[in-house]
């Protein structure tokens, strides 16, 4: 089993089937493919089932094709086995992902644009102090480092992407407040918003809060080691 640890490294889906989907990596090895036993499984017919892992080790991030057909691609180039940097695009079938990785220092800015404007070289932003946990594909935790402002929706514009007709376009803000508390907001979105089971126009959140949208559920956490300036 691979060991679990808190990483800033995380992938964003920009073209496939799960486009606007972020992933963190947070295991020692994360597998990729069609298979359900895949940790991250891309419902691509293009995609093999066992397609590749991407590998945390000394160096750095590396993208093993696991596959060996030579179809996993990064920057438009096959690989068998390379590291990989921040920014880097990784391709497998018709599923386009990019890396982002904290490179020992500060994680990026949780991409607003959907990869249409490129975050490579630019400023990274302090680390964030909360985090929403929430259960993806295969019933795996999968984490989002919350920035000073988030949108929630069915809008692939938001931050947070949801494919729920439940859900409004612009469902939902969360908002860093000047004391480093996170409030919450519901956009007059037509379901509502709840938190642990309450229905919420506006509410500052706590750590551990659940927070309910159409069918999805978030947790709310501030970051280990940070509180509230």
């Amino acid at each position: 089993m691979s060991q679990e640890f808190t990483s800033g490294a995380y992938l964003v889906i920009q073209k496939g089937p799960l486009v606007g989907k972020r992933v963190e990596l947070w295991k020692e090895c994360t597998t990729i493919g069609r298979s359900r036993d895949c940790d991250i499984f891309l419902e691509d017919i293009a995609v093999h089932r066992k397609q590749a892992s991407i590998i945390r080790t000394p160096a750095g991030y590396l993208l093993r094709d696991d596959h060996g057909s030579g179809d996993s691609f990064v920057n438009g180039h096959s690989v068998k086995d390379q590291l990989i940097n921040s920014g880097d695009q990784l391709c497998f079938g018709n599923t386009l992902i990019t890396f982002f990785a904290s490179e020992g220092t500060r994680p990026f800015q949780f991409p607003t644009s959907r990869g249409r404007e490129s975050l490579v070289g630019k400023t990274p932003e302090p680390p964030a102090s909360a985090i929403l946990d929430f259960m993806g594909e295969r019933s795996t935790l999968q984490r989002v480092e919350l920035p000073p402002e988030t949108t929630i929706g069915r809008s692939r514009d938001c931050d947070i992407f949801l494919e729920d007709l439940a859900v409004s376009r612009v469902h939902a803000r969360i908002r860093e407040l000047p004391g480093g508390d996170y409030e919450l907001t519901d956009n007059h979105s037509a379901t509502g918003t709840f938190v642990n089971g309450r229905a919420m126009a506006r509410c500052v959140l706590k750590d551990g809060d659940v927070v309910q949208i159409g069918a999805n559920q978030f947790t709310f956490h501030r970051s280990p080691g940070l509180t509230p300036r």
